[in-house]
């Protein structure tokens, strides 16, 4: 997969010098499983991996299994039991924040 600019500049951003490790984790697992390949389950991984190699595979495993997860994860904040909608991955990382309707 090729990734949008926006993604590659967090990942490059968020890893430094891991960056490129990054990149080929996503690109791997993103060719095993058809539910990876989206911008949007990718920018939440990016997100939510906080720029660790660790974490990374992490989300990665957790989106394999169930995408609508790490979506819930990185998206939104929760008070209490009241999730709210804070961000909207459909974007780029710049806009994330901006126009969320809910």
């Amino acid at each position: 997969m090729i990734f949008k600019e926006d993604i590659v500049a967090r990942i490059r951003k968020d890893f430094g010098p891991d960056a490129p490790e990054a990149i080929n984790r996503l690109n791997v697992e993103v060719s095993k499983c058809d539910d990876l390949n989206t911008e949007r389950i990718i920018r939440c991984i990016v997100f939510l991996a906080s720029g660790n190699l660790t974490e990374l595979d992490k989300y990665i495993k957790a989106a394999t299994l169930d995408p609508r997860d790490v979506m819930l994860w990185a998206e939104y904040e929760f008070h209490i039991d009241n999730p709210k909608r804070v961000r909207n991955f459909n974007n780029t990382f710049e806009a994330s924040s901006e126009d969320i309707h809910e």
